[in-house]
């Protein structure tokens, strides 16, 4: 997937336009927008409606135009993906470390169980 030269936006082919200039480099352009607007020399941090990034420590994090952190965005895209899949299927466990522990916790009932019937065929045979 490219990412906007101007916007830094990722986006899918065949949209957008990439451009080849003759010293080699690739542009590549998400919109028409950011390609007149790369032409007219405007700098994309001084643009209201380019996302921005904030340098914390070593890391780079990408902030929407309300402010919030984008990992934030995708997190909700997630939970709304569990709350469709569990009213479409009933409960579905999404994360792997859930389904583990499910296992876990049935495996362990069954062990209890198992060792439950033991104790008492030891019972009934002392009697």
């Amino acid at each position: 997937m490219p990412r906007c030269s101007f916007c830094k936006k990722n986006y899918e082919f065949p949209r957008g336009l990439t451009l080849f200039t003759n010293d080699g480099k690739t542009i590549y352009f998400c919109s028409s927008k950011c390609r007149k607007n790369l032409d007219l020399k405007r700098d994309p941090k001084k643009t209201s409606w380019v996302k921005k990034e904030k340098k914390i420590g070593k890391k780079k994090k990408v902030f929407s135009e309300s402010g919030e952190s984008v990992k934030k965005d995708k997190e909700k895209v997630e939970d709304k993906k569990i709350e469709i899949q569990e009213k479409a299927g009933g409960k579905k466990e999404v994360e792997g470390k859930k389904v583990e522990e499910k296992k876990k916790k049935e495996i362990q009932e069954k062990v209890d169980k198992v060792k439950k019937e033991v104790e008492e065929e030891i019972d009934e045979d002392d009697e």
